[in-house]
């Protein structure tokens, strides 16, 4: 006997979501990458003015200023596209997760690319998604090589990174953990999560200093393993208020 065909899937079994994935590297990768064009098209109108009809500068110099101007231009564009592809990386990264996360029941809500209230983290929180199992923060990493950890620091193949993930998304938990203390009068436990979109971490999940370390793989596994207590409804109804009106820039 043939198995028994599955039929459609609804939407309204899976999370709800908010909020668009990999936008806000995306605005910031095409910023840094256009900035230093807008200072090379002042500097070029400036040598046009300087050669005509009267220039106040000498040949040689005007002459001088475009070939200095050439070689900044080059060196824009080379830099410029290596920027702007860490950036695009960083968003496909996201997007990844995104689509991860969008296959959570439907007794959960996902939240992408929340502004920080504080200008000193300077960002966005990736991903925040609310749950019977609690409220978890998630920074997504793009990195593609081999996840280890030594003496609780996250290594890179081998490697510590100039910038400590762990301390990250640690930091970027506190602030929300904040938000969510003055806007809903409650010390609301956040659960922080540092997820490599394609990284090799070791049995797909660790942890360290009281992050939670997985791939996108096991992102799913992670965030419904179940708690010592469930987060009431009330709660979560709670943190959903608050977060939907921040996705809705309120």
């Amino acid at each position: 006997m043939s198995a028994p065909r599955e039929g459609p899937v609804s939407p309204d079994q899976f999370a709800r979501v908010a909020g668009s994935p990999g936008e806000t590297p995306r605005i910031a990768g095409l910023m840094r990458v256009l900035w230093p064009f807008l200072f090379l098209a002042f500097t070029a109108g400036y040598l046009v003015r300087a050669a005509w009809p009267f220039p106040p500068m000498g040949t040689t110099a005007i002459g001088a200023g475009f070939l200095a101007l050439a070689g900044v231009l080059a060196w824009s564009v080379t830099l410029g596209r290596q920027r702007l592809e860490s950036f695009l990386k960083g968003a496909r990264g996201e997007e990844w997760v995104a689509r991860a996360l969008s296959f959570l029941p439907a007794t959960f809500r996902v939240y992408h690319g929340i502004a920080s209230s504080e200008s000193r983290f300077g960002g966005d929180y990736d991903h925040v998604v609310v749950g019977p199992t609690g409220i978890f923060l998630i920074e997504t990493k793009s990195w593609n090589g081999r996840i280890t950890m030594r003496n609780g620091r996250v290594l890179y193949d081998g490697k510590e990174p100039d910038r400590p993930p762990l301390d990250q998304v640690k930091e970027a938990t506190g602030i929300l953990r904040k938000e969510l203390r003055e806007q809903v009068h409650r010390n609301l436990e956040v659960q922080p999560v540092l997820c490599f979109a394609q990284g090799q971490v070791p049995d797909g999940r660790t942890g360290a200093s009281g992050v939670l370390i997985c791939t996108a793989d096991t992102l799913g596994e992670v965030l419904q393993e179940p708690p010592d207590a469930l987060l009431p409804q009330a709660i979560q109804k709670q943190a959903c208020y608050y977060l939907d009106r921040r996705t809705a820039g309120a």
